[in-house]
């Protein structure tokens, strides 16, 4: 009796029925929807490119789309260089830094509701610990609900907070990749603590920091469980970025064909921004 071959590609199948029901199927809907003027409740109605065209004269979608960078923009530049040195600081495998480690880890166990809502109780003006301090120490008041900075400054840093372990874990996995024999010779050739760190450490951590900026700059892009909670738009549309500017059109306004564009040209907006960045660090 012959021996029956199975085709390899069978082995994918399962992956491609999920990755297709959850991304490429509300995808064409998305696309579907979005060529349509659809209010919840209303027979929908063939409009083409309307809400596209709509879209670029949208200065709401514009100033969302320019605070979602920043924020994005601001998270990175903490979140990478701090990852990084607290990576360098914790890599070697203690006891004393894995229990360091898993402490420093916790912040990801924490659903992102929940981390709104214990920000949310930290920086109340009434009851929060934090505007507490800063008015018996510094006088300063400290409100995000009457202040944009302070409430733009405080997703800045319940992100931080939130997913920094998340870098220093990638980053603490890639320093460990890095095998000893090149520091043994830059030793032996009195080669200082800075040539060590930008010869050896940082290009052989190139692609775990990579990776960590990719992955954070989708999810901070796309952020919303948290900001909702803890400011939703904020004093003066400080935290109306652009996930949350989506959301609240699709509850208030109901119109989905709008919503489906909105979601669809930040889709791309993200891939565009993730293919260069793939090719710059590539080059370099």
């Amino acid at each position: 009796m012959g021996r029956q071959v199975i085709n390899p590609w069978l082995l994918f199948l399962p992956a491609f029925i999920i990755v297709g029901f959850n991304s490429f199927i509300p995808t064409f809907y998305a696309a579907y929807l979005a060529t349509q003027k659809y209010t919840l409740g209303v027979p929908s109605i063939f409009i083409g490119y309307d809400n596209f065209f709509h879209l670029m004269f949208d200065p709401i979608f514009w100033d969302s789309l320019s605070k979602g960078f920043a924020f994005v923009f601001a998270c990175l530049v903490i979140e990478i260089p701090l990852g990084l040195a607290l990576a360098l600081a914790l890599h070697r495998d203690t006891r004393v830094n894995r229990v360091i480690r898993t402490i420093l880890s916790t912040p990801l166990l924490i659903p992102p509701l929940v981390v709104g809502s214990i920000w949310l109780l930290m920086v109340r003006p009434d009851i929060g610990p934090i505007p507490y301090i800063l008015r018996k120490l510094f006088n300063l008041n400290y409100d995000i609900g009457t202040s944009p900075f302070q409430a733009f400054f405080t997703t800045v840093l319940m992100d931080v907070w939130h997913w920094t372990p998340f870098v220093f874990l990638v980053l603490v996995a890639a320093r460990a990749s890095i095998p000893p024999e090149p520091y043994e010779s830059a030793m032996v050739d009195g080669a200082s603590s800075w040539d060590i760190f930008r010869y050896i450490t940082l290009p052989g951590m190139k692609y775990g920091i990579m990776i960590a900026f990719l992955i954070r700059m989708m999810d901070a892009l796309k952020i919303f469980d948290e900001v909702w909670v803890l400011t939703a738009e904020g004093p003066k549309k400080a935290t109306n970025y652009l996930s949350i500017y989506i959301v609240k059109t699709a509850l208030s306004e109901l119109d989905m064909g709008y919503c489906a564009a909105m979601s669809l040209f930040f889709l791309y907006i993200v891939i565009i921004i993730t293919f260069i960045t793939l090719k710059v660090m590539a080059r370099r």
